[in-house]
Order: C-alpha cells, then sequence, then structure tokens
C-alpha cells in the first residue's frame, strides 16, 4: 500500500511560528525563511526522497541545513483543527500511519497476546508515566497486541499509546483489550488471546466469549464474580471451578499460588521434561499454554531493544570520559605503590563490567564485585584493601 506522507518543514526565526504556503521556498511575516516541502512516498526509497529534499534546498539558507530542518521539522499543521483532548496531536499523522501499516501488511495467527510497554522517554510530556516494575521506569505507556506463535511472534499488529485516564463505561483494563481487538477486526473470528492478571476478569472474558473470541489469563483472586473458595491446598494440588458457558478459574500451588482463567482449557495437568536433577513434574495445561502464548509482547520489546531510540549526546560522553579519567586518577593517587617503578597499577575492568575480586573469593569464599584490576597482573580486585593485600602477598619473601 502507497504512504502518503506530508511534512511541512519552516525554516524561521522562531521554531514556533508556522506559517505554510504554496511553493518550495519563501519568506513569512516574520521575515524568516522556511521552506515547505510536500513528499509523497508512493513506492520511493528513502534515498530518492531525500534526493528530492537535498535539489530544492533554498538558495537563502545558509550552515548546515540538515540541522536547521530537523530543528524545525512538523508533522501537523499549527493552525488546523485538531481535537482538544489529543496530546499527541503534533505526532498524530505519523502514529496513524505505523498504526495504519501495521495491521494492513500482516494477518495475525490465531494466538495473539496484549500487554503494555513502556517507552523510554526522558523528555516532558503530559503523559509521560512511571512504572516502577518496567526495566526503563519512566516513559510513554504503550498497549501492544502482537503475535505469539510460529515465526511471526513478535509482531505487532496493533498499539494504543496511553495518553492518562480511560475514561468510559467499562474499566480502563477491559477498555484497552476491547480497542486493539476491535481496531484489528479479530472480533467474531475465533482468535484467542492472552492477558495478564491486570486485564483478566470474568466480566471480560464473558464479553469476549459473546463475540467468539478465546481468552486465557492470569487473574487476581479478588476480582469480581471469582469464586470465594477457589484455594489450593499443598504444593503441585490443583483447585477449579467451571461455569455453564465453558470458563475455568482455576489454582495451582506452586512457590505460590498461581491463579488462571480460561475459556479454552479444562483441568488438564501435562507432564513436564526432566530437570537437571531429573525429577519429572507435572504443571496444569492452561499454565503452560499461558506461558507460551504471552511471548509475544516480551519478543516484541526484545527485538526492538537492538534500536535504541535514545541516544547520548557528544556532551554526555565527553562527561563521561571525564568522570572515568577522574576516577582513574583517583585510584592511582590513593592506591599508588611505594616504588614508583612498580608496574602494578588499577585501572578499570574492560568497559567497566562488573567482575569478583580475587582476593575475596580466595580468601573467604566471598562473592564480591569490583570494577578495579590491575594493570599488568589482569586480576579484579577490590579497591582497598584487597589490591594492597593482594601485591604485599604476591611479592612476600
Amino acid at each position: 500500500m502507497p504512504i502518503l506522507l506530508v511534512l511541512q518543514i519552516c525554516c524561521a526565526e522562531s521554531t514556533d511560528a508556522f506559517c505554510p504556503h504554496e511553493g518550495m521556498g519563501g519568506h513569512d511575516r516574520e521575515g524568516g525563511s522556511y521552506l515547505s516541502w510536500a513528499a509523497v512516498l508512493d513506492g520511493a526509497t528513502v534515498q530518492e526522497a531525500n534526493a528530492r529534499l537535498l535539489v530544492s534546498r533554498p538558495s537563502d539558507v545558509v550552515g548546515d541545513f540538515p540541522d536547521q530542518l530537523t530543528a524545525a521539522l512538523h508533522f501537523a499543521d499549527n493552525q488546523a483543527e485538531r481535537q482538544a483532548d489529543d496530546r499527541l496531536w503534533k505526532l498524530r499523522p505519523v502514529v496513524d500511519v505505523l498504526d495504519r501499516q501495521f495491521r494492513e501488511v500482516f494477518v495475525p495467527n490465531k494466538v495473539v497476546s496484549i500487554d503494555e510497554s513502556l517507552w523510554a522517554f526522558k523528555g516532558r510530556h503530559q503523559a509521560l508515566q512511571f512504572v516502577p516494575n518496567k526495566r526503563a521506569r519512566r516513559g510513554i505507556k504503550v498497549y501492544k497486541l502482537c503475535s505469539s506463535l510460529g515465526p511471526e511472534a513478535g509482531y505487532t499488529t496493533a498499539f494504543r499509546i496511553y495518553m492518562g485516564k480511560d475514561r468510559g463505561d467499562v474499566p480502563a483494563s477491559m477498555k484497552a483489550v476491547i480497542d486493539l481487538l476491535e481496531r484489528v477486526d479479530l472480533m467474531d473470528k475465533g482468535y484467542e488471546v492472552h492477558t495478564d492478571n491486570w486485564y483478566s476478569s470474568p466480566s471480560l472474558f464473558h464479553h469476549l466469549q459473546k463475540r467468539k473470541t478465546s481468552a486465557v489469563g492470569t487473574v487476581r483472586s479478588n476480582r469480581k464474580q471469582m469464586p470465594t473458595d477457589l484455594q489450593a491446598k499443598g504444593r503441585g494440588s490443583v483447585d477449579f471451578r467451571s461455569t455453564d458457558s465453558g470458563m475455568l478459574a482455576l489454582q495451582w500451588l506452586d512457590k505460590r499460588p498461581v491463579t488462571m482463567l480460561s475459556t479454552v482449557h479444562t483441568s488438564e495437568m501435562v507432564a513436564l521434561p526432566p530437570n537437571r536433577q531429573g525429577i519429572q513434574r507435572i504443571k496444569p495445561k492452561v499454565v503452560t499454554d499461558y506461558n507460551n502464548g504471552m511471548k509475544g509482547v516480551d519478543f516484541s520489546d526484545q527485538l526492538s531493544g537492538s534500536y535504541k531510540s535514545t541516544r547520548k549526546n557528544i556532551k554526555c560522553l565527553l562527561k563521561e570520559e571525564d568522570r572515568r579519567g577522574r576516577r582513574n586518577r583517583i585510584a592511582r593517587a590513593r592506591f599508588a605503590p611505594a616504588d614508583p617503578a612498580d608496574p602494578h597499577m588499577p585501572e578499570d575492568t574492560p568497559l567497566r563490567r562488573w567482575r569478583r575480586c580475587s582476593q575475596c573469593w580466595n580468601r573467604n569464599k566471598k562473592r564480591k564485585e569490583t570494577r578495579v584490576m590491575c594493570r599488568t597482573c589482569g586480576v579484579s580486585l577490590c579497591a582497598s584493601p584487597c589490591f594492597k593485600e593482594y601485591h604485599a602477598t604476591l611479592h612476600a619473601p
């Protein structure tokens, strides 16, 4: 499908001033120069689009032309009408194009998963979220629907950026699942959705059953309409309840209680492969299928982790190098040997990776991590007192 992407770029004295004009160059009301560029990507490559942009460079723009463009890059007309509650209106054209392309180029297979991801973002925005159990912890929260099984596992079919409280007739967790499934038109087609305990509830699963969509997920035992007498006693034991419509509520006691909700499973148990000790265990089939089905969003986050959106600028890199040099100078001054000709000097480990202190381990069998090593010996040692003690015993008569 061809993508129509209109970029309006304004190079003015004030980047907030936006005055669209016809043609490729001119001057705005404030006297600054601007460039209004409309690029239609209809089968054109990125190189061809860049070539068109370079050819259309205005004659009155001097200096670093790419930097001037990126400093005043607009994806939406500042003067155009927009929804008052849309906090991403400046990026809405780009988000809509990506969302449409994700949905159109690939149709997922039967098993899909829904979960939230956190896009790391260190700037300021009204939709910024702090999620302590995520690795990034601070950023933009995104609901994602991903394929879970097969070679397409991890493909993001649909996403929705969380912009604040989701007000509606149903809870926010239920609304997120329904919106994503309807956006991709997966309802009434026999799909199987896997969710975690923030989304799962009997009311959501009943609604999906009516729309001919199966659901599997962990669930909180205090959810409304959950059985109150569900309790597994003893490790490895199972307690379950079922409804006339085929919904299963099951609790399995492993190290801690695991409560599952499913509209496609029974209380069937399956044998697991033997562990390292050769012990073979059994587990409910709903648990094993849930673990396999929830890999979609996790795999998607793993793949996207290779393409970092945030980069350290040269100023941050120079500061980091200065800090490393200062630490090395302090360490050399503090732990310098008595003989200046002694080649045993402390320095950082490669890439400042944590290593186990050899002296602590060999002397006390105590695992202690350090980033200091001897430049000559290549042995990782604590800065104090292990560095001196190790070389004292090394040079002892």
